[in-house]
Formats: C-alpha cells, sequence, structure tokens
C-alpha cells in the first residue's frame, strides 16, 4: 500500500507534471540494457547515443574524430579526480564553459568551442525523464524514483516518497545521500557515478519537496518557494510545494538551461567554494 501511495501520489503526479512541461518520459525499464541500446551495463549513467546525437546537433561542424573524443572525455572525466564533489565542479564547468577541439573548418587548424548545451536556443536540447532506473554500484544496485536527462546527461534526481510513512522528507533525502555516497561513504553503498554530472537532488512526498546539491546535509535542503517565470495560480492544480519546486526544475534545466549557476537574482543554484574545499549550494 504504501509504495502505490508513493508511485500513486507522488511520482505519477510529478512525471505527468514534467511531461506537461515539455519533458519526454521513457520508463527505465525500456533503457535497461536487457530491452534497449541505450545502455551496454547497468553500470552506466549517461545515455551515450543522446548525447552523441545532442552534441553533433548543436555543433552540426564537428568531425565523427572530435565527436567520439569529447563523449568520451565526459564519460571518463570523473575517473581523473579523487572526490565526486572535484568531478562534479570539473563537470559543471565544462557544461558551462564549454570543451575546445583542435578543427579545420576551412581557415586552418585551430580550438573550436563545442557546446554540450545549447544556452542560446533552448529547443536545440533533449529534456527526458525517466523513473525507476536501475543503477549498479559497487556493493549493490540503486534505483532512484526520477532522474532528469538533458542531452543524455543526469542533472537531476528526484527521490518520492509516501506522505503516510513517518517523517517521508527525511527519509528521502537520506536515500538521496545514500545514493550518492555521501552518507557513509567509506561503505559505497550508493553510486557516485550518477552524481558526477548532477546539479539538484530532489526529496518530495507532494505536499513538501526541498532540493539540495550532492554537497548538503539534511538541514541544508530547502523549499523552491518560486515557480518563475510562472505565478502559483499558473499552476492549477499543481499549487504545492512539489509542483511549485518541479516547475523551478524546469526553468533551471530547460527553459534557461543550468540557469544561474550565474549568481543572480532568482532563486537558483550556483557553485561555492568554501575555504579548503568546494561545495555545491542552492540558493533559497
Amino acid at each position: 500500500m504504501i509504495q502505490s501511495d508513493e508511485y500513486d501520489k507522488v511520482e505519477e503526479p510529478a512525471l505527468k507534471q514534467l511531461e506537461s512541461l515539455g519533458w519526454t518520459n521513457i520508463a527505465g525499464a525500456d533503457l535497461s540494457p536487457e530491452t534497449s541500446d541505450e545502455r551496454q551495463s547497468y553500470r552506466d549513467v549517461v545515455l551515450e547515443k543522446r548525447l552523441t546525437s545532442s552534441i553533433k546537433k548543436i555543433n552540426p561542424w564537428i568531425s565523427d574524430e572530435n565527436l567520439r573524443k569529447v563523449v568520451r572525455d565526459l564519460r571518463l572525466q570523473g575517473t581523473e579526480h579523487p572526490t565526486l564533489i572535484e568531478t562534479n565542479q570539473t563537470l559543471w564547468q565544462t557544461l558551462v564553459q564549454y570543451i575546445s577541439v583542435d578543427q579545420d573548418l576551412g581557415q586552418g587548424r585551430r580550438g573550436q568551442t563545442v557546446k554540450i548545451i545549447d544556452f542560446e536556443n533552448p529547443e536545440n536540447n533533449e529534456f527526458l525523464c525517466t523513473n525507476q532506473f536501475k543503477i549498479q554500484g559497487p556493493n549493490q544496485n540503486i534505483i532512484p524514483d526520477i532522474i532528469l536527462f538533458v542531452n543524455g546527461l543526469p542533472l537531476g534526481v528526484i527521490e518520492c516518497k509516501s506522505p503516510f510513512i513517518t517523517n517521508p522528507m527525511e527519509s528521502g533525502i537520506d536515500q538521496l545521500m545514500r545514493y550518492a555516497n555521501r552518507r557513509n561513504p567509506h561503505e559505497s553503498e550508493g553510486a557516485e557515478r550518477l552524481f558526477w554530472y548532477n546539479q539538484m537532488m530532489v526529496s518530495t512526498h507532494r505536499d513538501k519537496a526541498r532540493v539540495g546539491t550532492i554537497s548538503s546535509r539534511m538541514e541544508h535542503y530547502l523549499e523552491w518557494k518560486d515557480p518563475y517565470p510562472l505565478k502559483p495560480t499558473d499552476l492549477g492544480d499543481n499549487q504545492h510545494s512539489q509542483g511549485i519546486l518541479i516547475s523551478g526544475c524546469q526553468t533551471a534545466l530547460k527553459f534557461d538551461p543550468l540557469p544561474a549557476f550565474k549568481i543572480d537574482p532568482f532563486h537558483f543554484l550556483f557553485p561555492v567554494t568554501a575555504p579548503g574545499a568546494a561545495a555545491r549550494s542552492v540558493a533559497a
């Protein structure tokens, strides 16, 4: 009954709202190695074919050799850093500052800028949500409720909990921290690879929803107050915390992708580096 409540009252409404906002919804089972060519194994967290086609669409001039190199670098970049936060920071910089490749476009061989996400033309990007997407970790599998992919990269994770269990918000955040191996890092109980690219982690039980990042502790998860550019009254039946937050995710990951990962007046995400350590923060 609890699992049914979790899906019927929280997960399914979230997926339907994402679809109404323009996201393509594909069940996680239909993206598995057994049923599709999207992944070669359950360890894979990037939808490589979608990433490849998205980069080619945004950068039609890129050679096949450079395209393969960019995709390979995005998939393997996390192996070059000792911690999840350093990997996440490096990949964030890659997404917003782009990649340079050497290629001759008719005026001699020189560095050319490759965009992974098209900020100027959001319609050039692919936005996909999926539920129950199984991932193999070092010691056990994880199955997040909803993952948000932009151009084949997993930028958001949403954990849904039944509103009828004890402390559903805390339970969802605890599970997110376990997935990212941030709860007990020495136990390798999660699948850090999924969070190399992550920009937001959401815990929701519908009436309440909070967002954090990979470095957030439980007390740092905050409600998303503003569905900008919409008004709460524009959300119809979704004028609850979950609906407002998902609309905010829409702004962050779609209308103005990775938006104020520049600091601006709105309530968006931005990177913060603390003295002696890297960290990720959410502006409330």
